[in-house]
Formats: structure tokens, C-alpha cells, sequence
């Protein structure tokens, strides 16, 4: 019972409660930000580090891409300008087609050249652990238990029960030195 409750008392009191000089609050809700800036430091050194991301955004079928919805996009701005209007649809769609794959072709050869510069310096500007903490603050308080529980739910509930076996067993050779001694 005492572990259950110890598990209960990392996330309530959510609100801190006053007795006298005393202050009653759970671990989580009084250190969440201290919490939330340490989980997004470790995020971002450990599980999402700069380079490792950079890696991931410079892969082939990335670039490739990012080539592909760039010429779409200026394939569908082209053949919606207005100095092309008077101009047959079919010739409009061609002109398009041609601007895509020129805009294809050369996003391809940048991005192969540039591309892992280009991603590490965007990726300069972007405070990975700032954002996770941010995200983590502004989390609602039930989303987050439940989150919690439903990562080391298991966990939580083998803590109990062995704490209270561990209990058991001290309450049993506590019993025994008292009985023979």
C-alpha cells in the first residue's frame, strides 16, 4: 500500500497543499519544469542529436523529395500566371512541365551539393530541447499521467508488488526477533 501510494504521490497533489509550515505536493507537479528541461536536454543531445537529424533530412529519397514537390509547386504557380493566360491550356501545361523538371533537376544537383549544409545551418536555429520542454509544459496534466503510465505502467506495478513482498518478508524476520529473542 505504501509503494501504490508512493507511485500516486509523483503525480498528486497537483496542486500544493499547505499545513501549517509544510507544503504537500507531488514530485512531478513541483519539479515539472526543472523535469521538462532536463527531458529536453536529453532528447537533444542523446536521442535526437543535430547531426543525427541532418542525416536523416539528407537521405536520397528526401532529396529527392524535396526536389519533386518543389518543381510541382512552381509547376502549378507557373501555369496559373496571369501573362499566360491568353495562352492555349496545352501550351500552358507544357511550359509548366518543362519549368517543373528544370526546377527538379536543379534542386536534385543543390541539394546533393548543398544539401547537408543547407539542413545543418536550418537546423542551428531549431532548440530541439527547447521545444520538447515547451511541449512538455504545456502538456495537460491527466495526458501526461496517463502518457507516463502507459510507458512503465508494468514498471510502476512490479515496484509495488515487490516493495510489497520486500515488506512482507522484513515484517516476517522483524516478527521472528521479536518472537525468539
Amino acid at each position: 500500500m505504501t509503494n501504490y501510494l508512493a507511485i500516486k504521490f509523483l503525480f498528486r497533489p497537483r496542486n500544493p497543499w499547505r499545513i501549517g509550515s509544510f507544503t504537500i505536493q507531488g514530485v512531478i507537479p513541483r519539479r515539472r519544469h526543472e523535469l521538462a528541461v532536463a527531458v529536453g536536454e536529453v532528447v537533444s543531445r542523446e536521442l535526437l542529436p543535430q547531426d543525427q537529424i541532418a542525416a536523416a533530412l539528407s537521405t536520397p529519397d528526401i532529396r529527392r523529395n524535396m526536389a519533386e514537390l518543389a518543381g510541382e509547386t512552381v509547376a502549378r504557380r507557373v501555369a496559373s500566371f496571369p501573362v499566360l493566360r491568353p495562352f492555349p491550356r496545352a501550351l500552358r501545361a507544357a511550359v509548366a512541365q518543362q519549368v517543373a523538371k528544370a526546377v527538379n533537376r536543379e534542386v536534385r544537383s543543390l541539394l546533393a551539393d548543398e544539401g547537408p549544409e543547407m539542413v545543418n545551418r536550418v537546423l542551428s536555429s531549431v532548440d530541439i530541447a527547447q521545444l520538447v520542454a515547451d511541449e512538455l509544459n504545456a502538456m495537460d496534466w491527466d495526458y501526461l499521467e496517463a502518457m507516463v503510465y502507459a510507458v512503465a505502467g508494468k514498471e510502476l506495478k512490479l515496484i509495488e508488488v515487490m516493495g510489497g513482498v520486500l515488506g512482507a518478508l522484513i515484517g516476517l524476520v522483524q516478527a521472528a526477533v521479536v518472537y525468539f529473542v
